[in-house]
Parts: structure tokens; C-alpha cells; sequence
């Protein structure tokens, strides 16, 4: 079978062939640990995890990574105003980033590689850079030289001629202000030893080296982040691999798009930011969820309070769902069956064919509109409810979203056998009675 992505290489969608057993590699770039995450930087990992899910669901072996950028300048300024160490700093955030992946449901990579473990590998790295002639030592520091390749700017669709300055950063120790540093000279904060003096990595050679040394120099499927990614950093990336490897790092450069906070990037810079801890407290994960399956990944989603409400008001409606659905598989004495249905296969295709979770997240709402409407109707078939019951856990799962039914305790089960009894003898005061106590405990 084939899963279909649009790819920012080849500006279209490319197949990539996948089978039970198979082995796919995928690269996510993660977060520099030195805030608290907001929901923007959430839209990439929970379609990533998607992805991973889908590709899990069809018996793929899936070796993912995603990294930890522990050592930045924005850690080290972090760590000085509230004089701690870099490594305490990185610590705290790192915990409160896996927090947020578990609070929202998010499954673990097989890989969380952080910088400071692979200090040696990126220092070799960008020693073969330097033996390939593509990079350049001045002054205690490294520089890749763009000019050496042509192939600079066919990610992103640069024109070379029209940069300036890529870092955005001046300095004296560039040939031309358009190379990008592979090792900064300094002693601001954590530095290392290395041939070309001390100092740290630039953080475009830390992930080119990441994957060279994970995925062992070969092409991997899938590369990702956000779309702010794509330049200059995934641009430096994929120069860096080209020139070491002389080959692609990546079959599938596969870009998400920013959410907006009333028609403005979110960013921390605009201090526009909804952290996602806080959002989880207000709202709830599954909210957030929606929210960003029910949009292309292509699209940019606009945030503001009435498409946060119509999110609020579908969860909600699921939640009231599964009492219902509880409440019939209960009193009916039968199980849900989770078997694979026709449905289910649409839903395959449909995520093969680029993620097209807005399409899925359709299919789960005339689910939701036919078992609100039908599953209290004595004439519909058991089986029909049971199916339907099947097809929505299999859409909620796959993506990713964090439902769960209730399991009756005695005292309730107790309460629901008194309330049919009263019901079905034609007592229906001391039944409304009971039936009102079963809605405040949340069973009707």
C-alpha cells in the first residue's frame, strides 16, 4: 500500500510504499527546553502522532525520533535570570514537555536523543564536513560554505542570490555572511573542548548530526516540523547530510502549518501564547485535538474563542455520547465488538491519502448524529448499534483522542435496576425520582 504526503522537496504529494514488517524512519524536530510549550508547538507532535499511529495500526515498524534541544542561547539567558544551572533549566522543561505529551495523549517516540548526549558525534560530524571541503575553520569557530553546493535553497525555494544573511547574525569569522555556523566559539553558559576550540554546536549541524548518527547515513522516509522550520534550519540540514552522505536525507520533507491566535502567529515573541498545560486545564486535550485534525495540516488555523466554543460543544457531545452508549451496552447485556468493518477501511484510505483527518473527523460525526438519534429505537438492529459503537472507538483511537467509558459500581448498578423496575410497573414519579439521581452521577 502507499501513504501519500505532500512534500515540501518535490512542492506535491509522494507515495512512500509501506507493508506489514517494513521499517520506516522518521525524523521530528523537537523543542528547544526552555519554557513551557504553547498549543502552536503542539500541531506538529499530535500530527505526528497520528501519523505514527496510522502507521502502527498497519503492523509498520516505525523507528521515530524526535529531539531534545537542551543547550541554546534562550536556555542559557533562561538559566542566568533565574540563576540556575543549564542543565536544571533543560531537566525541568524536558519533564514538563513529556507532562504535556502524556496530558494529551500524545504516544512516546521510540527516540527522545537530547544534544548534550551527543556532543562527540556532532564534533565528528562536522569534522567530515571540514575533509569534504564543503565547510570552513576560522578563529575558533566552524562554517558550512554555501557557495561550495548548488544544490542551497531547493528545499525552501531560495533564490541564493537574494540572501543576505541566513542566521540573521553577523560575524567577523564568516568568508560570507551567508554560511551558517556548525560550532560557535564561546564561554557564555555550557561550552565543550573541541579541535577548533571551546565552544558549542550551532544548532542546524546538532539534528543534521542527530540523524546521520541515529538512522546510520541513510535516507530516512519522513522528516518533519513546523513550517517556520523549512528556512533556514531543515534548508541547513539537508545541505549538511548532502555533503557528508552524497545522499538525500529524506524521502519526505512533510511541513505543518502555524495556529494563529486571532489572525497572528502565536508566539511566545508576541506574548500570544496559550500554554498548552493551561489550555488542558480550561478546556480539555481532546479539545485541542480537535481542533487541529479538524484542518488540513497544510492550512493555518486561526484561533479565536467561537472556534474554541463549536470544539468545546462537539466534545462535549461525545462525552454525552458515551453515557448513552454505556448506558444501552449495559442494560442491553451486550459487548462492543472492535472489528475491523468497511468503515474502518475507509478511514485507512482516507489517512493514507495525506492525512486527511478533517475528512475522518466527518465520517465520526455522522456516527455520532446516527447513534444519538437511533440507539433508544427498539426497532434498530443490536447489530447496527454495535458496528456503529465499533467505528467510532476505531476513529477515536487512531486519532488519538482520549475517550473512555465508565464502569458502574454496585450502588449504581443497583439504581438502574430500581429505575427500569418502576419504569416498566408504571411507576414513573419514584422513576423520575431515581432517573434524576442517575443524571446527577453523571449515568443519564
Amino acid at each position: 500500500m502507499k501513504l501519500q504526503l505532500f512534500n515540501s522537496l518535490e512542492n506535491k504529494l509522494t507515495a512512500l510504499e509501506i507493508n506489514p514488517g517494513q521499517i520506516i524512519n522518521i525524523y521530528l524536530c523537537g523543542p528547544t527546553v526552555y519554557d513551557h510549550i504553547h498549543v502552536g508547538n503542539l500541531r506538529p507532535v499530535i500530527i505526528f502522532d497520528v501519523l505514527y499511529r496510522l502507521l502502527l495500526h498497519l503492523k509498520v515498524k516505525v523507528n521515530y525520533v524526535q529531539n531534545i534541544t537542551d543547550i541554546d542561547d534562550k536556555i542559557i539567558a533562561k538559566a542566568q535570570k533565574v540563576e540556575k544551572s543549564e542543565k536544571q533549566i533543560s531537566d525541568y522543561y524536558i519533564q514538563s514537555y513529556l507532562a504535556n505529551l502524556t496530558l494529551y495523549n500524545v504516544l512516546l517516540p521510540t527516540h527522545l536523543p537530547r544534544v548534550t548526549n551527543y556532543i562527540p558525534q556532532v564534533q565528528k560530524f562536522i569534522n567530515n564536513l571540514l575533509k569534504n571541503n564543503v565547510a570552513y575553520q576560522q578563529a575558533g569557530e566552524v562554517f558550512f560554505s554555501i557557495e561550495k553546493v548548488n544544490e542551497y535553497g531547493k528545499l525552501s525555494g531560495q533564490n541564493l542570490e537574494k540572501l543576505k544573511n541566513i542566521e540573521g547574525l553577523a560575524s567577523e569569522n564568516k568568508k560570507n555572511n551567508k554560511d551558517f555556523v556548525l560550532w560557535k566559539k564561546t564561554t557564555k553558559g555550557i561550552v565543550w573542548n573541541s579541535p577548533w576550540g571551546t565552544g558549542r554546536p550551532g544548532w542546524h549541524a546538532e539534528c543534521a548530526a542527530f540523524i546521520n548518527e541515529l538512522f546510520q547515513g541513510k535516507t530516512i522516509d519522513i522528516h518533519g516540523g513546523g513550517n517556520d522550520l523549512l528556512f533556514p534550519h531543515h534548508e541547513n540540514e539537508r545541505i549538511q547530510y548532502l555533503t557528508h552522505n552524497n545522499k538525500e536525507l529524506s524521502k519526505i520533507w512533510f511541513h505543518v502549518s502555524h495556529i494563529h491566535w486571532q489572525k497572528k502567529k502565536m508566539s511566545k515573541s508576541l506574548s500570544n501564547v496559550i500554554l498548552a498545560e493551561q489550555f488542558a486545564r480550561k478546556y480539555d486535550p481532546n479539545t485541542l485535538r480537535y481542533l487541529i485534525l479538524n484542518s488540513s495540516y497544510k492550512q493555518v488555523i486561526n484561533l479565536n474563542t467561537e472556534l474554541i466554543r463549536q470544539a468545546i460543544d462537539y466534545v462535549k457531545k461525545i462525552k454525552n455520547l458515551l453515557k448513552k452508549i454505556n448506558f444501552y451496552f449495559y442494560t442491553e447485556n451486550i459487548k462492543i465488538k472492535k472489528k475491523k468493518t468497511k468503515k474502518s477501511e475507509e478511514v485507512i484510505a482516507r489517512l493514507l491519502k495525506n492525512l486527511n483527518t478533517a475528512y475522518v473527523l466527518y465520517d465520526l460525526r455522522k456516527i455520532i448524529n446516527f447513534l444519538n438519534k437511533n440507539i433508544n429505537k427498539k426497532e434498530i438492529n443490536k447489530g447496527e448499534i454495535q458496528e456503529s459503537v465499533s467505528n467510532f472507538w476505531f476513529i477515536s483511537n487512531i486519532l488519538g483522542f482520549n475517550f473512555s467509558l465508565s464502569t458502574y459500581d454496585s450502588s449504581t448498578k443497583l439504581l438502574i435496576k430500581k429505575w427500569r423496575e418502576l419504569r416498566d410497573k408504571g411507576e414513573y414519579l419514584n422513576a423520575d425520582k431515581i432517573r434524576k439521581r442517575l443524571q446527577k452521577i453523571n449515568v443519564l
